[in-house]
């Protein structure tokens, strides 16, 4: 029933013969058939990596970045593993980069770099900018940003020395 409602939405828009061209049916196969072509796709596969070039190879290792980051950052946890500096390192890693040309790529000072990837430093707004401009606009700047939120709210969420120290300076406090 589900699949003749279907069949009559295609068929609106489609002639029978585009709707079956554009099917596929699972095939029975043998476990030789399953074997022959699970080794015929992957040299269809090393071929088509072979004939990449390295800018292709790039642009496809930045955008597994991306995924990553995207991934990490809705999951809303935050983990050392996976910090701007980190994702930083491994974007320069991708680039083909020293840190010293990507610093000039991107007009900062190699130490501020090194103080950013080290994690003694946060990235600011404009170096999130400049993240996005140099990726080719693949990695937006708000992504970079949610890895320093991230890891700014899971500093404030456990610091409580400096909040108790903070508290300590406020005067005439609401009550509700």
């Amino acid at each position: 029933m589900k699949y003749q409602k279907i069949y009559e939405e295609l068929k609106k828009e489609y002639t029978d013969k585009e709707i079956v061209d554009s099917m596929l049916l699972p095939a029975d196969l043998t476990k030789l058939e399953k074997k022959k072509l699970s080794s015929e796709m992957k040299e269809i596969r090393l071929n088509k990596l072979r004939e990449t070039t390295e800018e292709q190879q790039v642009i496809a290792d930045v955008m597994r970045l991306r995924f990553q980051i995207e991934n990490y950052t809705m999951k809303s946890v935050f983990s050392f593993k996976n910090t701007f500096g980190i994702y930083l390192k491994e974007y320069i890693r991708i680039a083909k980069k020293s840190r010293r040309e990507f610093s000039e790529d991107l007009a900062i000072h190699y130490t501020k770099l090194s103080r950013i990837l080290n994690e003694k430093e946060e990235a600011n707004i404009g170096f999130c900018y400049r993240l996005e401009k140099h990726s080719g606009n693949l990695i937006k700047a708000e992504l970079w940003w949610k890895l320093i939120v991230l890891k700014q709210s899971f500093i404030i969420s456990k610091d409580e020395k400096t909040r108790k120290d903070e508290y300590k300076k406020v005067k005439n406090v609401l009550r509700a």
